[in-house]
């Protein structure tokens, strides 16, 4: 693909023929080595058994959640920090005893109390009341690091044939590097631009957090403000921010920060990991095709 090619109209590469579903035991042997292996760092970890015991506390105590409460929400997308939220705040609704769902491209349930939006496509003006956070990375990280997961992951989308019976996965294993970023940046802007483009950054109910703070010194504090926002104080704010200092990568894991682990959903994590990786036309067609969104969100 020439960086200078202009479509009205980008589509994904990714096959959408028949759901390819597989059997749980099958699922469940595929999957527990990478989850041994993003997890193996808490069971050793006495903070872990600690915060149980405050989950269970919290849940004991008098409900303060008021009798019509906003819906409470944190918005992100794939590769960026998808699997922490889900943990943190599985088990913060335990304790909060707010119902919690997880929801990818359909919309949440009514009386779901916390959610996570996988890939923030969510339809706000039919959620209100809310309050919510959005979570957002560098989008040229977020597809060098889609494209080494999808060569290998084991979700069921990734293995949908298209009309030729070729899945996207075998697409990506099949092509070079380059070409195989190509494909990972056309199925990033059919399926994010519309959404990133559309995202109102000024909406005083959604905070802005950037991925890269989160990764900075800084983080605690941040931590803190996130679940201000959605307006928990006092025990509950503390429980919060412990719990997210608790699943961060490094604590998870047991490995390095900005160590490479293959095979994981947890790869990396490092940003401006797309200097490496990405080449001049990728970057060039990125900025054509994806340029106002970077800028709109400071990148």
């Amino acid at each position: 693909m020439e960086a200078g090619f202009s479509r009205r109209y980008t589509t994904t590469p990714a096959g959408l023929g028949p759901v390819v579903r597989q059997s749980r035991l099958k699922r469940a042997r595929q999957e527990l080595p990478s989850f041994l292996r993003k997890n193996r760092g808490l069971v050793v970890k006495p903070a872990f058994w600690r915060i149980l015991l405050r989950l269970l506390a919290a849940r004991a105590r008098p409900s303060a959640v008021p009798a019509d409460p906003p819906m409470l929400f944190i918005a992100t997308h794939h590769k960026v920090m998808t699997t922490y939220f889900n943990a943190v705040l599985r088990l913060l609704s335990f304790g909060l005893r707010r119902r919690y769902q997880r929801v990818f491209t359909r919309q949440p349930v009514p009386g779901a109390g916390l959610v996570l939006s996988m890939h923030g496509k969510l339809d706000l003006p039919r959620l209100r009341p809310y309050r919510g956070v959005h979570v957002m990375r560098d989008l040229r990280d977020m597809i060098v690091s889609g494209y080494h997961y999808h060569k290998w992951t084991y979700e069921d989308w990734v293995h949908r044939p298209d009309d030729r019976g070729v899945s996207y996965q075998q697409k990506l294993n099949r092509a070079d590097k380059r070409d195989g970023l190509f494909m990972e940046i056309d199925h990033f802007i059919y399926f994010y631009r519309e959404v990133l483009q559309r995202w109102d950054i000024d909406d005083p109910d959604i905070l802005e957090v950037a991925y890269e703070d989160l990764m900075g010194d800084d983080r605690a504090r941040i931590y803190a403000r996130i679940f201000s926002h959605l307006g928990l104080e006092g025990r509950d704010l503390g429980l919060a921010t412990d719990l997210m200092k608790l699943f961060e990568a490094g604590s998870r894991t047991g490995r390095k920060p900005g160590s490479v682990a293959p095979q994981s959903h947890l790869r990396s994590g490092r940003s401006g990991q797309w200097r490496d990786e990405l080449e001049s036309d990728h970057i060039a067609y990125i900025e054509q095709e994806l340029g106002p969104v970077l800028r709109k969100f400071g990148y």
